[in-house]
Parts: C-alpha cells; structure tokens; sequence
C-alpha cells in the first residue's frame, strides 16, 4: 500500500510537473500568446516562491504553527493543483470550451487525490496539504479565467507533439531528478546553514491520533533527515 502512495504522489513531483508547466508555456507561445506564457511562468514561480520560503522557514529557522499542525508546506500538493488543471483544461481545449471545463475539472480531480495520498501516506498533515492546495489552485485560477487562450487552441502537428512530450515528461525528468536532489541536499551548506529541521508524522498506537515529532540533524548527514514532499 506503501508503494501506490509513493507512486501517487511522484506524480506531483518537481521533476515531472517542471517539464509539463514547460510544456504549457510552450505550447502558449507556439500559439502565439507570448503574454500568456510569461504570466504563466511568473505566477508559478511566485506559487513556488511562497511554498519555498515557508519550507525554508521550518527546515532552517525551525518555524511552525504546532496547533495547526503546520510545518513543511507541500510542494508536492502545490504543484499539482497548479499545473494539471491547466495542462488538462488546454488539451480539452483543442475540441472547445465545454471540453476545455471537463478537462479542468480532471486536472483538479488528480490534484485531489495527490492531496489525499500525501495525507494518508503520512508524507504531510492536512493543513500543510490543504495551505499547498490552496496556493496552487490560486495559480491555476489566475491562468484560467478566462477561457479565451484556451479556447482558441489550434492544432499541432501530431510528430511535433510526440516528440515535445516525449523529451518533456521522459527525458528531463531523469535529468532533473539528480540536479534538484543535490541542490536540496546541499544547498543549504552553501550558505551557511549546518542544522536542518524536519518533522515526522505517524500515529499514536494507543489513541489512534496523529503524532508529528520535529527533529534537529546536522548537515552534510542528509540522508538521515526525513525527506518532506
């Protein structure tokens, strides 16, 4: 049961959503809205921005709200709920409007269950999903109202698709992967920071309540911190 949360949760994963928020800014720009493209890559970095710097808070300041049961924001939860409702609603926008909205409603249903995995595989609390949720979704609101640069989607050579979304989802991915797992793991001792924070969360046998513990490790033993999503 582990493993189908793990793989659930991947799909929200930097590494594959980078490529396909890549993906829709390039397909804005083949159809000639350069405006809508630059809107798209700042109000997600702006998205990704705010989750960083709440991430950053707890892991070097060890800031937290423990009667909220917030710590580490999901990124994860974030970037889901940003960038698959739009991938979705501009697919389903190549066919028309109504198909662009039942593509939107698709790309929130997956943001919902990546919330929900992240949740029961005990990878992040329901606030800290929820706050990520919630900063996504403001994103993909952003880009998504209105309609009208979905709407008027043309159509793209089907070679040219395959082999866009082929280098997008399968090629970089696998490059990015090491180069995000070393700048998180060693970035903060470029700057200084030798103690990392992080939390756990798991379950009291006794009561069946949800328990986080915060923990302190030294860097560069990074391996031995608990990775947050």
């Amino acid at each position: 049961m582990r493993l189908s949360w793990v793989l659930i949760v991947h799909i929200g994963g930097a590494s594959l959503t980078f490529p396909l928020a890549a993906m829709i800014a390039l397909r804005l720009v083949y159809l000639g809205f350069w405006r809508q493209a630059c809107y798209w890559l700042l109000s997600l970095g702006a998205g990704v921005a705010v989750i960083l710097a709440g991430k950053l808070a707890f892991e070097i300041g060890g800031w937290s709200i423990p009667s909220a049961n917030v710590y580490s924001i999901s990124g994860h939860a974030m970037l889901t709920a940003s960038v698959y409702p739009v991938l979705c609603a501009m697919l389903g926008s190549t066919w028309g409007r109504r198909t662009a909205r039942f593509g939107l409603f698709a790309g929130v249903w997956v943001a919902v269950v990546v919330a929900v995995a992240l949740i029961v595989g005990r990878y992040h609390t329901l606030a800290e999903t929820l706050i990520g949720m919630a900063v996504g979704l403001t994103v993909a609101w952003l880009n998504l109202h209105p309609f009208r640069p979905l709407a008027r989607a043309g159509q793209t050579p089907m070679l040219a698709r395959l082999a866009l979304c082929g280098f997008l989802v399968l090629i970089m991915p696998a490059a990015l992967h090491p180069i995000k797992t070393r700048l998180w793991s060693h970035g903060l001792l470029w700057f200084g920071v030798t103690e990392r924070y992080f939390r756990s969360i798991d379950t009291d046998p006794v009561s069946g309540r949800t328990v986080v513990n915060v923990e302190q490790c030294r860097l560069p033993s990074y391996r031995a911190c608990s990775d947050t999503f």
